[in-house]
């Protein structure tokens, strides 16, 4: 069964429209996203979310990566950008919370491959988007519809659950999980208003068409309690 995290959460207002996915998640500390908040910003916001928190970071120091795990208590810490497999290892052996990893198909420069993160012991990986329209990478966050048939074919060879990424929304969120059956669906820009702000008919309308697309699946889902 599929789960679901809304990501890119800026505000304690869109923190609670999340009541009906699995995971909320909120960027810290990376710099070239608009959706990013201070630590103090994510605190506030983590506390309004109804459900398990999943905060992003982009090649972070392992020290700041302490820090917030210790500040926010987040289901899971999701490391963005060209983080070493090694600091994977290095969190998992410090922290009681989960490691997920972005990975990008095709992959970003001074990224490590998906299978050298999963060997390293990341708890699940997101295979998202790249876009360089604006002059710079964005990893994530894009609209840009993601490469899923890349992401079928890594699903084929790992063994940790796999999110899929990347320009999905409300008119594609059916296909996305009856086509690729990943582990979990992760999206931002498809449900917002603007960039940074969440759009509530989007929202609610997302919510109605993903649980009609994993109703038909028995599985418990991943993370579920129990």
């Amino acid at each position: 069964m599929t789960v679901l995290k809304l990501c890119g959460t800026t505000r304690a207002i869109d923190a609670r429209m999340t009541g009906g996915a699995d995971f909320c998640g909120i960027l810290v500390g990376v710099e070239w996203s608009e959706r990013s908040l201070t630590l103090e910003e994510a605190f506030e916001v983590a506390q309004a979310s109804e459900v398990r928190n999943v905060i992003l970071l982009c090649n972070p120091s392992s020290d700041f990566a302490v820090e917030v795990a210790e500040r926010l208590r987040p289901h899971a810490l999701q490391l963005l950008c060209q983080e070493p497999p090694g600091l994977v290892t290095e969190l998992k052996g410090i922290l009681d919370c989960e490691i997920w990893k972005t990975v990008h198909l095709p992959a970003v420069e001074d990224q490590a491959t998906p299978e050298e993160y999963a060997y390293a012991g990341a708890d699940a990986l997101l295979v998202d988007s790249v876009d360089a329209s604006e002059g710079f990478q964005r990893l994530g966050g894009t609209g840009k519809l993601g490469d899923w048939a890349a992401a079928m074919e890594l699903k084929d060879k790992i063994t940790v659950p796999l999110f899929l990424a990347g320009g999905i929304g409300p008119d594609n969120i059916v296909d996305a999980v009856q086509s690729v059956r990943p582990d979990g669906i992760d999206l931002c820009s498809g449900v917002e208003a603007r960039r940074g702000i969440r759009d509530r008919s989007k929202v609610d309308l997302l919510l109605r068409r993903f649980r009609d697309a994993v109703e038909q699946y028995d599985d418990p889902p991943y993370g579920a309690d129990g």
